[in-house]
């Protein structure tokens, strides 16, 4: 688990420092902050290779169209000028970011000119590497790296603000049933719905992804999910993405999204006992002054969890966060403070 993060160079960030970080932290800021580049340096950091660098210019939709010689027309590519203080794509500029914890993480990205060609050159904890630059300025898409360990690295799960692919929750369901976390997604969605008793994926056709359904105490038909809501949809893929990360970390962007206020706090209790118990350290971020609030209730019903819970506020060009604990947060919230 990481106790703190350093992150120099790296997208809005010429530098800063995370300290205090805990089993579950939720970071708070104004637009533009950088609490989404937050996640996406852990991402970067916890995954120590290309992949888990790519992902982040992957879901912003940081790619271009690039000459393909062998097809005599155009790819796409990974921009990765965007992963670098300033947005230059040039020799020599880099980012680094490290963290302590039980194992001292770190990872060092820089651009090199070699033969007159640009190269991405990562080193981190995990492995060294380096990936060629195209003419057209970016990286290939579809770059994995064979594990070389006789112990598999940790999960990184990433949950976006976007709407999520029914084939996504499929691959995460498929590492939870028939488990002990089955059964806990479903108490998840009861929630939302104490009424739902089953959930089940079905279809098999290759080219389509399954369809989800549930099963109600007080109905014989089964249910499309998406007839549900969209709430339940977004708690469902909450739910999966921290069973399915078990050992490693979850990295969830707007955790409010799609959550109305009443059910926040059941959401929280659920996020840090379900973390404690599968030793998953989680990195959060909202706007939502319900969701501090909800934390800080969870605070003060659960005095057990304090332990576990900071609130970090992200502040534009600052160098350092400004971490709450609960006890702090709690304070707040029944003082009417503003902390976001």
């Amino acid at each position: 688990m990481l106790k703190n993060l350093t992150i120099t160079g790296f997208r809005t960030f010429r530098e800063l420092r995370v300290d205090r970080l805990t089993r579950v932290n939720l970071f708070v800021g104004t637009n533009n902050a950088g609490k989404t580049s937050i996640l996406e340096a852990a991402e970067v950091l916890t995954t120590g290779e290309i992949h888990g660098l790519l992902e982040g210019p992957l879901r912003r939709g940081e790619e271009i169209l690039a000459r393909d010689e062998r097809e005599r027309g155009f790819k796409t590519e990974i921009d990765p000028s965007h992963l670098f203080y300033g947005h230059v794509l040039k020799p020599d500029v880099s980012f680094s970011i490290s963290g302590d914890g039980g194992m001292q993480r770190f990872v060092h990205c820089q651009v090199s000119l070699e033969s007159a060609s640009l190269f991405v050159n990562l080193k981190s904890h995990f492995k060294d590497d380096r990936f060629p630059i195209s003419p057209d300025g970016g990286l290939q898409i579809g770059y994995r790296v064979v594990n070389m360990f006789l112990l598999p690295p940790p999960p990184v799960n990433f949950l976006g603000s976007e709407a999520i692919e029914r084939d996504r929750l499929g691959e995460l369901w498929d590492e939870v049933v028939l488990e002990p976390e089955e059964e806990g997604v479903i108490e998840a969605l009861r929630i939302i719905d104490p009424r739902i008793e089953r959930i089940a994926f079905i279809g098999d056709s290759p080219r389509a992804p399954r369809n989800i359904y549930l099963k109600l105490a007080d109905s014989e038909q089964r249910l499309p999910l998406g007839s549900m809501g969209d709430g339940l949809k977004r708690l469902l893929a909450l739910a999966l993405h921290l069973f399915s990360a078990k050992g490693g970390f979850l990295l969830i962007d707007e955790i409010d999204t799609g959550l109305h206020h009443t059910v926040m706090v059941n959401m929280w209790k659920l996020v840090i006992e379900t973390a404690r118990r599968l030793d998953v350290q989680v990195f959060a971020t909202s706007h939502s002054l319900d969701c501090v609030h909800a934390l800080a209730w969870v605070r003060e019903q659960n005095p057990d969890l304090a332990s576990d819970v900071t609130m970090h506020r992200v502040e534009k060009d600052a160098t350092k966060t400004v971490a709450f604990s609960s006890d702090e947060l709690l304070i707040a919230a029944q003082n009417h403070l503003e902390l976001r």
